[in-house]
């Protein structure tokens, strides 16, 4: 399933570092403000295809994350969209298992999700040498890969080809 978001051209910075800090602000990051931000990236990639391995989580006001009631998500996925708190930095990760469901309104979606969520970044494992940070404004890309790249459509097409073969 596809949908046409209106065309502009994000930004696509080049970065060399192993790692992108981005701590949350206030500290501690609490795990209601973790999986608000996840729920909507889990509604974003379901437009697009399977999503998983876990549902939107319910929020509540309870001190620990409850586990009760929260659903699967489509098994298999193709989005895996990482349900754990790894840390206490505005990152949700994703890993993509199919280079069909890597597209640049995919892409463009998640940048438009990202909008209600200042400063916080999804990072994308799913590429042979490479890696994408993506955020509201920009895509973040280092590895050989993606070298050359200027534009949307060529991190997309960079990607497509450099996807991480993954058997089942």
């Amino acid at each position: 399933m596809t949908e046409r978001l209106p065309k502009y051209s994000p930004r696509i910075e080049h970065y060399t570092a192993h790692r992108i800090d981005n701590p949350y602000p206030r500290g501690h990051l609490p795990w209601q403000v973790y999986h608000t931000v996840r729920n909507a990236v889990v509604k974003c990639c379901r437009r697009f295809g399977p999503t998983g391995p876990m549902a939107e989580a319910p929020i509540t006001g309870d001190a620990e994350e409850p586990l009760d009631g929260w659903e699967l998500g489509d098994n298999p996925c193709e989005y895996f969209v990482l349900d754990d708190q790894l840390n206490d930095e505005q990152y949700i990760y994703i890993e993509l298992y199919h280079a069909r469901y890597f597209t640049e309104d995919w892409l463009r979606a998640l940048m438009t999700t990202l909008r209600e969520f200042p400063g916080w970044g999804v990072g994308l494992r799913a590429f042979e040498a490479g890696y994408i940070l993506v955020f509201a404004d920009r895509l973040m890309v280092t590895g050989p890969n993606f070298e050359q790249c200027t534009d949307i459509a060529c991190v997309v097409r960079m990607g497509q080809a450099n996807m991480l073969r993954v058997e089942f």
